[in-house]
């Protein structure tokens, strides 16, 4: 898996730009939802989620790659991206080390991601990823002018 790791490490650059446009492909509605300058962050972003797998690949655990998630979610959360984005770009980054790796160690990439997209199911359901109703939200929030 060090050979993996390496290879990731040389060419992160291109792997990023790659994941990118993966993940743009697995989800067409990036390009109406984000501007030229999230995709610039999102691009550096696609480059930290590949330094990241090759770290966790030269392991040969997820642990890595499931830290990573857990101090990423904040992130994402304050620039009021879905989590859900998220995991897009991270199957992203995996197509993209896949089509670079033989098929062993693309597969072992995959198992790595999974587990940090499992890692990620519990604070999806955390409020905050869905657009709210504007209706219950004046309600909730004006429940109390009268007091």
């Amino acid at each position: 898996m060090a050979d993996a790791a390496t290879r990731l490490r040389n060419g992160h650059g291109r792997l990023a730009a790659e994941a990118l446009r993966a993940s743009v492909r697995r989800d067409p509605t990036f390009e109406t939802r984000y501007d030229t300058l999230q995709f610039r962050t999102f691009l550096r972003d696609c480059d930290r989620h590949v330094l990241q797998l090759a770290q966790a690949l030269d392991g040969g655990l997820p642990g890595p790659m499931t830290e990573y998630v857990d101090t990423i979610i904040p992130v994402f959360r304050r620039r009021r991206v879905p989590l859900e984005d998220l995991g897009t770009m991270l199957l992203g980054t995996v197509d993209a080390a896949r089509a670079d790796l033989p098929p062993a160690e693309g597969d072992a990439a995959s198992l790595v991601v999974e587990a940090a997209l499992n890692h990620l199911e519990r604070p999806r359901h955390l409020p905050g990823d869905r657009p709210r109703n504007p209706i219950l939200q004046f309600l909730w929030k004006g429940a109390g002018i009268l007091d």
